[in-house]
């Protein structure tokens, strides 16, 4: 059980060990679906459910750690979106993989599994986490691998109660070693399937070595006016019929919507002014500084020394020629007031250097439940350790390596390294700024006792210790109330898209517009968090016309109203006509270029007649290449490429109708790839560019189209 007690002891321990394998995500709280809604759950894979409670169970497991790991107490709206998204992913991948492994067979024994955390050969995260292991075990750092001290670390963990978060720790761990095991096996699966024919290979090969030197004669569709086309219905139609795949979309939609900003009026202003003037006059009287800042402040009392140019702009050359007592009056700033007042000037060095021995003890922070000795004991340790190192200052390092409270004295001995002045507690801090470099002295702190070796310090320089109060300028409620009834106004009398645009140019206000909304995005422009604004657009019923609410943002209030409505899948023909038209007239004008050119060619007898009959020139286009796309100077034109190869050299293409223009061709070279050149090579590039896509994870992509998902989030967050 001491050995228990000791891995408790080095609970700081598990920020690192926790961050090293496990991937931890944290979903906020989510939002309940809109009332009414028939749908209870996130997703649905592979005919499987996503529940709510998965989520949130997913969430509570994981929200700890990631506080603890990020060192935060909570995650701002953004971070949590987009941690709700990865853990979404997190959740569907799994699902998807697990199919796989239980259709192929894929499995991982309970002798491998052995081997992968107790064997001679552990798996990756076993060695990651070693080291820190054998710190929470009491062990040498400095010592290989060793599968006893693994098996001795779980046969401990084995005994601590399930709640107990090691334990937790540990499990996890274990089932992160096992899909990651179950992942290999799929990749190797998949990269022995490799599997690229001779024929094929080579055929490939030629392709990309095999490159033409051509001359054309090309005549741009826009030569062609407008007018001289005329798009019919039947040319929609047959359009349409023939690349309609190319316009399939995902969910979306278009809104308009007005600002409401909430700012300060001129009664805010005056009145902040006047209470800032009256916190003034307490200023100046206030006994207890740093209390009197804490109250009326929005920042709190900064202590700390700051060296000259460290301090805002205004202050800064007041503070460092002034004595101490000097008030500066409010002044606004960065739409906030500041006041502020000399403390105390110093000369102090920037940096020292100190390594010191913690004595805890019980009810200290941080003791731990391990430390049991009381204060007194505590005291007269810590002067009996001074007295030793006094006499010996070498012993402090393997004294503070084998007694001290702070984890990190068993690797650095007890070195802190340079610190900036300010950066420790402020008793240690004293007592390191106060003594000379190899003076021995004793601190105590809210961490138990501090035996301390000053071991350097830089040269002092002048230091001010200012109080500054900071009052920022903010709206009033009643500000906020007029602002809100001003958008309720709006929105109340909004009920048609004209009648938006009406209003919206009657109230003085600025109409906004964000396109394309999907259904998971999370920016519109001029908002900070608009999730709630494009869920709103894909709940059930809402559609082109349809008024929001007033939703509430941090510094402003927002009304919208929805002007287009698109659903999954390929759209109506009047939905993209407007789109596919320019379309089809570069292909109409494409039809009437090469009537044309075919009248030139039947008179003409070399390209330089049909250049001059049509305008044009001739280009010369060097290392034409089957599997590129583009010709220089003429951009995207694969089909006259494609023609480039199936010609006999020297002689005159008909016309080719391309992407741009029509084209007059002669292939005068084609060079083809030595026969000596080694195919082998490039198959082996081949290979290796295939395994590299399957260590990127690019297949899961692929399983998760085929997964037959049904994703619900919207209506959840």
């Amino acid at each position: 059980m001491a050995l228990i007690g000791t891995i408790r002891k080095q609970s700081g321990l598990l920020v690192i060990i926790v961050g090293v394998a496990l991937a931890a995500f944290v979903l906020g709280d989510f939002l309940k679906p809109r009332s009414g809604s028939r749908i209870v759950n996130i997703a649905e894979v592979y005919g499987e459910d996503i529940t709510y409670s998965q989520f949130d169970s997913r969430y509570e497991k994981n929200l700890e750690n990631t506080k603890r790991n990020q060192n935060k107490e909570n995650l701002t709206a953004e971070e949590i979106f987009r941690l709700k998204q990865q853990t979404f992913d997190q959740i569907v991948q799994k699902i998807v993989l697990e199919t796989e492994y239980q259709k192929l067979g894929i499995t991982v024994t309970a002798d491998e599994l052995f081997q992968l955390i107790q064997g001679e050969d552990p798996h990756p995260y076993i060695t990651q986490v070693y080291p820190s292991i054998l710190q929470l075990l009491g062990k040498p750092n400095d010592t290989g691998y060793d599968p006893n001290v693994m098996r001795e670390f779980i046969s401990t963990v084995k005994n601590l109660p399930a709640s107990d978060t090691y334990k937790k720790w540990w499990e996890d761990l274990v089932i992160a070693i096992k899909e990651n095991q179950l992942q290999t096996k799929y990749k190797n699966l998949i990269s022995k399937g490799w599997l690229m024919p001779d024929t094929f290979t080579y055929m490939d090969f030629s392709e990309r070595k095999t490159v033409a030197k051509i001359r054309l004669v090309a005549k741009s569709f826009n030569d062609i006016p407008d007018s001289a086309v005329v798009v019919t219905d039947k040319d929609f139609k047959d359009y349409y019929e023939k690349y309609k795949q190319n316009y399939e979309q995902e969910a979306s939609r278009d809104i308009d919507y007005i600002v409401f900003d909430v700012k300060p009026s001129a009664k805010d202003r005056e009145n902040i002014r006047k209470d800032v003037f009256a916190v003034f006059e307490d200023f100046k009287i206030s006994e207890n500084l740093a209390l009197f800042v804490n109250a009326e402040s929005d920042t709190r009392y900064d202590s700390s020394f700051r060296k000259q140019g460290e301090l805002p702009v205004r202050l800064d050359s007041v503070m460092f020629n002034s004595p101490v007592g000097t008030f500066v009056e409010p002044y606004v700033e960065n739409n906030a007031w500041q006041m502020a007042k000399l403390v105390d000037v110093q000369f102090r060095p920037d940096s020292m250097k100190a390594t010191h021995i913690l004595i805890s003890y019980a009810g200290a922070f941080r003791s731990g439940e391990n430390v049991t000795r009381t204060k007194e004991q505590a005291t007269k340790l810590a002067d009996s350790l001074a007295e030793v190192v006094k006499a010996s200052p070498g012993k402090i390092e393997s004294l503070a390596r084998s007694m001290s409270d702070d984890p990190s004295a068993a690797e650095n001995g007890g070195d802190l390294g340079w610190f900036a002045d300010g950066a420790m507690v402020y008793p240690f801090n004293n007592a390191v700024l106060n003594s000379k470099v190899g003076d021995i002295t004793v601190a105590e702190s809210m961490f138990g006792y501090h035996v301390i070796k000053t071991t350097g310090k830089l040269d002092p320089v002048k230091k001010v210790r200012v109080a500054i109060i900071d009052i920022t300028i903010n709206p009033s409620q009643e500000t906020y109330q007029d602002v809100y009834a001003k958008a309720s106004e709006f929105q109340g009398k909004v009920t048609t898209l004209e009648s938006f645009d009406t209003l919206a140019a009657n109230f003085g206000l600025s109409k906004r517009s964000a396109t394309n909304l999907l259904a998971m995005g999370n920016r519109i422009a001029g908002i900070d968090y608009p999730r709630p604004i494009i869920q709103w657009t894909f709940y059930e019923g809402i559609d082109v016309g349809s008024v929001s609410h007033v939703f509430t943002m941090e510094n402003n209030y927002i009304v919208a109203i929805v002007t287009k409505v698109r659903e999954k899948g390929i759209p109506p023909l009047e939905e993209i006509k407007e789109m596919m038209e320019p379309l089809i007239r570069k292909d109409l004008k494409g039809d009437v270029v090469i009537e044309q050119m075919k009248q030139v060619a039947q008179d003409s007898k070399n390209l330089a007649q049909i250049a001059q009959k049509l305008d044009s020139k001739i280009d010369t286009v060097e290392n034409v290449n089957f599997l590129l796309r583009n010709i220089s100077g003429y951009g995207n034109e694969p089909n006259v490429i494609a023609k480039v190869f199936t010609m006999q050299t020297g002689v005159i293409s008909q016309p080719i109708k391309g992407n741009n223009a029509g084209f007059f061709v002669i292939v005068d070279e084609i060079n083809h790839p030595a026969a000596g050149e080694d195919k082998k090579m490039y198959e082996r590039q081949m290979l290796m560019n295939f395994q590299a896509k399957i260590n990127n994870n690019s297949y899961i992509t692929t399983l998760q189209e085929k997964a037959n998902l049904v994703d619900n989030r919207v209506m959840f967050y």
